[in-house]
């Protein structure tokens, strides 16, 4: 009778610690095969998903912040590790892919909203760095299995950073293909020969080139994510490739172009995902292909994809590394004075794609004062001769005009949009402390939609749907 009492005062005692988001996740994803991963993670993104700001609030109260962002984390690498093991075993299925995809998105915004907590629950007493790289950044997240890496020092040929720009640009192409994802960047890590580390990447406004780690890090990303491939040495002689390559066409003929058609079969031009695929397409002579499982840019927001002159159906994405199994997770960072920022636009973004899959919403050119800018001054002078180099990091030759002013209305409708959410979340932060969920954002900038298209007012003559 006593072992019995012992017994159960420690099974209570081990779920007195965990809060009601950690009860439910503890019973659905720490058995998962390869035969439930497609519907177990499905169900698990659909409740993280329909979580009220209640549901968090009782959940840090049980525990804290820093025990729930870091719950969230755990989960997540544990899913890394269950793919890993199902594509060893010949199990991996593309649908078990796709849903992973889902929860991994859901309980990294857990962790964002835990973060975002930890850091207004101590202000000014709790350092928070602004880049990935800073020393001692102690809010970086590592990998059990590398506890002690190092974000600088031990970084390696081959490695990969996903990342997360800050930009409106960036959020549309965080969800550019048929899932809603994270990141919007990748960039290939080469160390040479003197130790030195430095990232080739692509960038819209000036296709690809190389640049040290700490230039990398000056961009001040949202997010940043280090993987490793499983093959050191094949990763090596992707990189040295690469960096070799992309240095040579920058001293010499001018930087490789950006590829805004997305086009992975062609490598005369590049985009940032395309780096890391040419790189080990190349250094495998062709045996080796890059991501796993890539997306499909048409099955959702035509409009948009056509919007950014891509023709392709597939395509590798930045956010198809995170659930391809040949490269470990090692240690993931986040801006936290940023999160509120950053999901703001992503529900922005994510707004805007919904009116255009359900509504046929579409951006008008030349309907903003950027718009006007970038296409009708800032792109002719682009090739002035004396007066391109004014413009050059900004504004690619390859760039059409066309292009160029969408981007400017993508802007100006986000930036619009955003001051709706910034207001509703302050709102929401005065009465409970926390921002409102995505799904409560949604209802209020589509009451605002449907108010400024009824009066004909600043978003409808920007972005309305097509006649």
């Amino acid at each position: 009778m006593k072992r019995f009492a012992l017994a159960l005062a420690l099974f209570y005692s081990a779920y007195s610690v965990a809060g009601p988001i950690e009860t439910h996740l503890k019973g659905v994803l720490d058995e998962v095969s390869a035969q439930s991963c497609e519907k177990t993670y499905k169900d698990a993104s659909d409740y993280l998903d329909g979580l009220k700001a209640t549901d968090y609030d009782q959940e840090i109260k049980k525990s804290d912040a820093q025990n729930v962002s870091e719950m969230f984390w755990n989960y997540r690498m544990l899913i890394q590790s269950k793919l890993q093991s199902f594509y060893k075993s010949n199990n991996l299925s593309k649908e078990c892919s796709v849903s992973a995809r889902h929860i991994l998105r859901s309980l990294r915004t857990g962790e964002d909203l835990a973060q975002d907590q930890l850091r207004r629950s101590a202000p000014g007493t709790v350092v928070f760095p602004d880049d990935a790289f800073a020393a001692a950044n102690s809010h970086v997240r590592r990998n059990k299995n590398f506890s002690n890496f190092h974000m600088v020092n031990d970084l390696k040929s081959g490695d990969v950073i996903l990342s997360r720009g800050n930009a409106y640009t960036s959020a549309a192409i965080s969800s550019l293909g048929e899932f809603d994802a994270q990141f919007s960047h990748l960039s290939l890590v080469y160390r040479d020969e003197h130790d030195k580390v430095w990232t080739v990447e692509a960038h819209i406004e000036v296709g690809v080139f190389v640049r040290t780690l700490q230039e990398h890090a000056d961009d001040h990303n949202f997010r940043s994510m280090v993987l490793r491939f499983e093959d050191s040495s094949l990763a090596a002689k992707a990189a040295k490739f690469m960096f070799e390559k992309a240095k040579l066409a920058s001293e010499t003929t001018g930087n490789i172009l950006y590829d805004f058609g997305f086009d992975p079969n062609n490598n005369d031009k590049l985009f940032c995902s395309e780096v890391v695929s040419y790189a080990f397409d190349q250094a495998s002579n062709g045996a080796l292909r890059v991501p796993l499982f890539p997306s499909r840019l048409f099955e959702r927001k035509e409009e948009f994809v056509r919007m950014l002159e891509i023709e392709v159906n597939e395509s590798f994405v930045p956010a198809d590394l995170e659930v391809d199994p040949r490269f470990t997770v090692i240690a993931e960072w986040r801006d936290a004075k940023k999160i509120q920022n950053i999901l703001e636009k992503d529900a922005v973004l994510r707004a805007m794609f919904r009116w255009n899959d359900e509504l046929h919403y579409n951006l008008i050119q030349s309907s903003s004062w950027k718009s006007l800018l970038y296409r009708d001054i800032a792109w002719p002078l682009r090739r002035v001769p004396y007066l391109k180099k004014y413009f050059i990091k900004k504004l690619p030759l390859n760039m059409t005009r066309r292009l160029i002013g969408y981007f400017g209305v993508l802007e100006t409708v986000g930036e619009l949009l955003q001051k709706q959410a910034i207001v509703a979340n302050e709102l929401s932060y005065a009465q409970s402390g926390f921002p409102l969920m995505e799904s409560d954002l949604y209802k209020i900038l589509d009451d605002y939609r449907i108010k400024d298209a009824a009066k004909r007012k600043k978003m409808h003559h920007m972005f309305r749907p097509r006649r």
